[in-house]
């Protein structure tokens, strides 16, 4: 597996021609969100026309029913926050997510991708910022691999945290690597072995 991280303020710049690859769901999503998420999309589509050898103007991505976007010759996830970028890649399925780390109201946030068990040991331990962000990009990592709903993550991939390591408690255990992927911020990755 291999991701690449950008920033979100150091995209190279996309054009009309670019706009004119994207597919319906992403137009959309273009006239809502700018600039940067064209120059996004097309980061993702030149790495995978470079990985897949499939030419740039015949990438045409799917989505499952979560809308989770897929490119059959060459699995991807993307994620990102505050000014991160992240695109991972591997020969098999992969999730990936990354967060901006600062305070926010952990208690109230944890129980939707906390299953009860690990829950009571976080708010146990006091809440630690960087165990938080460590399972929620985990959680988010496998749900995005499972092609699911962070909603459902608390009772379809409960999870256990010791001295900076995400284990998944489910099996098949899928490979969940922690990383950092900028000063400030947590990222994970995960796969199936």
């Amino acid at each position: 597996m291999h991701y690449l991280v950008y920033s979100m303020d150091n995209l190279p710049a996309a054009d009309a021609a670019d706009a004119a690859l994207l597919d319906e769901y992403e137009r959309v999503q273009y006239a809502r969100r700018g600039a940067r998420y064209l120059a996004e999309r097309m980061l993702l589509r030149r790495e995978l026309s470079r990985l897949s050898g499939v030419p740039v103007q015949d990438i045409r991505l799917t989505y499952n029913e979560n809308g989770k976007p897929e490119f059959a010759p060459q699995p991807f996830s993307l994620a990102h926050s505050g000014d991160c970028l992240c695109l991972a890649f591997h020969h098999s399925p992969v999730g990936v997510d990354v967060e901006r780390m600062r305070p926010r109201n952990f208690a109230q946030i944890a129980p939707r991708f906390m299953a009860p068990r690990q829950l009571e040991g976080f708010l146990a331990r006091g809440c630690p910022m960087e165990e938080f962000y460590a399972c929620w990009c985990a959680a988010e990592a496998l749900v995005k691999l499972a092609g699911d709903s962070i909603w459902h993550a608390a009772e379809r991939f409960p999870l256990s945290y010791r001295s900076g390591c995400v284990s998944p408690l489910f099996e098949p255990k899928p490979a969940v690597e922690l990383f950092s992927p900028m000063p400030g911020y947590m990222g994970a990755a995960t796969f199936s072995l």
